[in-house]
């Protein structure tokens, strides 16, 4: 009977050890895989967010590897992962950390790009990680200062809202006018009553008004049109005559004839005014009978 209880605990004894190394065993090598390979993927995120060696990659939703390492580099994280070969990342591919359980476990989730460009060995991808729990409850207590600022300054608003509102002389300012609002608009519409065929007529002699106007303008287009041709030939000639005087004063100026020497010689100028002083004096013997043959004409 001992004896067979004995066997008993061995078998049993045997039993779990074999349960112990199957878990143990599982757990270890769960990740491993015969006859796959895989590649490296670099990534660069700002920080962990929690992130371990051995926690799973996506891409596009499917498990496609696990994380080897996470070292700090450059103010943030170099994240080495290990993709399946059959799996291509891009290199405009957006990796992001992301939760994978509500109450923990972290996991990075790659959102293929549509480069086409596969990713190289020493390619860096820029990776960013999405706000989970503890984030967001950071990000609470970072705002906690300006929702503080945020209701006191909405009590203010509040109280003095309530200030004004409670004031009887602002209602009473308030109900009259809107009791003046309302006279004004029932005048208005009983003038507009009234006065409704001279704004029928107003509206019509308007429109004819419009019509004649527009009449004219048409009829007038023609003479309107010629006159500016006109216009433009008057404009034209004057134009060519200036031209043309500007020509002969330019040929006065730059010419040595009589008439340069008359504008620009002054003691000629002198000779020519005694010489019509002088014609003047034997118009005046003339007219008056009186003859003198001793006139020096020069």
């Amino acid at each position: 009977m001992k004896e067979q209880q004995r066997n008993e605990i061995k078998v049993g004894l045997t039993v779990v050890t074999g349960l112990l190394i199957l878990l143990a065993g599982f757990t270890v090598f769960k990740d491993w895989s015969i006859g796959r390979s895989e590649y490296r993927l670099q990534v660069h995120f700002p920080h962990s967010a929690g992130l371990e060696s051995g926690d799973q990659v996506s891409v596009n939703g499917v498990r496609s590897g696990k994380v080897a390492s996470v070292e700090l580099e450059n103010g943030g994280v170099l994240v080495t992962a290990l993709i399946e070969s059959d799996v291509q990342v891009y290199r405009d591919a957006r990796p992001v950390i992301q939760m994978l359980e509500l109450m923990g476990g972290k996991k990075i989730e790659i959102r293929q790009g549509t480069d086409g460009t596969p990713v190289g060995p020493d390619d860096v991808l820029v990776g960013s990680v999405d706000p989970d729990i503890a984030g967001a409850l950071g990000l609470l207590g970072e705002m906690k200062g300006d929702v503080q600022d945020i209701a006191t300054q909405s009590d203010s608003l509040l109280r003095n809202l309530n200030a004004v509102v409670g004031d009887r002389r602002f209602i009473g300012s308030l109900k009259e006018t809107a009791a003046n609002l309302h006279a004004l608009s029932a005048e208005l519409r009983i003038y507009m009553e009234r006065n409704s065929e001279n704004i029928n007529d107003l509206t019509v002699n308007l429109a004819s008004l419009t019509g004649r106007v527009d009449t004219m303008l048409f009829e007038l287009r023609p003479a309107v049109e010629g006159s500016l041709e006109k216009s433009d030939r008057v404009l034209t000639g004057a134009d060519s005559l200036i031209t043309d005087v500007r020509g002969l004063l330019r040929e006065v100026r730059d010419s040595r004839g009589m008439l340069h020497a008359a504008i620009h010689d002054t003691s000629l100028v002198g000779r020519m005014d005694r010489m019509l002083m002088k014609f003047d004096t034997l118009a005046s013997i003339l007219i008056e009978g009186e003859f003198n043959t001793n006139i020096d004409l020069f």
